[in-house]
């Protein structure tokens, strides 16, 4: 449980609610109507808030003072820690990612609830997309020239295959199991004076639990590292060398450490034995 993280030192963002929107088969034009409006407001593409007639995820979001900011929870103190390392390793691949704070959801009659609250990192200036907009499909890591067909210019393309390599091997580090066409984002911005690039990254919560992590996928890429044909592909490409390396480097302990002090919350110690191995 989450609770097992929380001190009292814990800074805890509150949400207070009367009741959460529920979704029946009567209110799916309502719904729709108002994920559109919502979507035109944050710049949060509106397949992300609700496609009719089960993904729903308006009921996660809240406007506070202003400022909308995405809940999440399902009790887990694994998945809690996951998305909250996810944050740190990120930065530490140097990509853009969301952030989070501890959060307490208070929905009047029930049980208080413990979770994670992210302000929204889309803006209606930017036009968000996902790469099932592209029909671009998975294909092998030698393969991302696909990328070509998104992108206006070969000075665009460069800067997105080098943001698409970061995330590549920072996924494949942390053992990414669940990185659908929903759960991350390409991003350019509307007037197109710029070219598109990855959005800040999310949802890391199905980290570090594949059973085969040799294996990495996204929607588009398929990384196997025991393929022969890797090492000298890897050689020849001084990007994907550096990113290998920064996994060398890396110190799962610091990173514990940043959650617990970036948070005032505590992991237990058989978590961060499983999350050393």
């Amino acid at each position: 449980m989450i609770e097992n993280c929380i001190t009292e030192n814990t800074p805890l963002f509150e949400i207070e609610v009367d009741s959460l929107p529920e979704l029946s088969e009567g209110m799916y034009d309502y719904y729709d109507k108002l994920a559109q409006e919502m979507s035109i407001e944050m710049g949060v593409p509106k397949e992300l808030l609700f496609v009719a007639p089960h993904f729903f995820f308006i009921n996660h979001w809240h406007k506070i003072d202003g400022k909308w900011y995405f809940y999440k929870s399902d009790g887990s103190d694994f998945h809690f820690v996951n998305e909250l390392l996810g944050e740190v390793i990120s930065e530490y691949f140097l990509l853009d990612t969301v952030h989070y704070k501890v959060a307490l959801l208070k929905e009047a009659g029930k049980k208080e609830e413990y979770g994670l609250v992210s302000e929204n990192f889309c803006s209606p200036n930017y036009k968000y997309t996902r790469s099932w907009d592209y029909n671009l499909g998975m294909g092998d890591i030698f393969e991302l020239d696909r990328l070509k067909k998104i992108c206006k210019s070969s000075l665009e393309f460069k800067i997105l295959l080098s943001d698409m390599k970061k995330f590549i091997i920072r996924d494949f580090y942390t053992s990414q199991l669940d990185r659908s066409g929903n759960n991350f984002l390409f991003m350019q911005i509307k007037d197109g004076s710029e070219g598109i690039r990855l959005a800040p990254l999310y949802d890391y919560e199905n980290s570090y639990e594949s059973c085969s992590p040799e294996i990495y996928r996204n929607q588009i890429v398929h990384l196997d590292m025991e393929n022969p044909n890797l090492p000298e592909f890897f050689k020849r490409d001084l990007e994907y060398q550096e990113n290998l390396c920064k996994i060398r480097d890396a110190n799962m302990d610091k990173f514990i450490n940043m959650v617990q002090e970036r948070h005032n919350i505590l992991i237990p110690n058989d978590m961060k034995e499983y999350y050393r191995k």
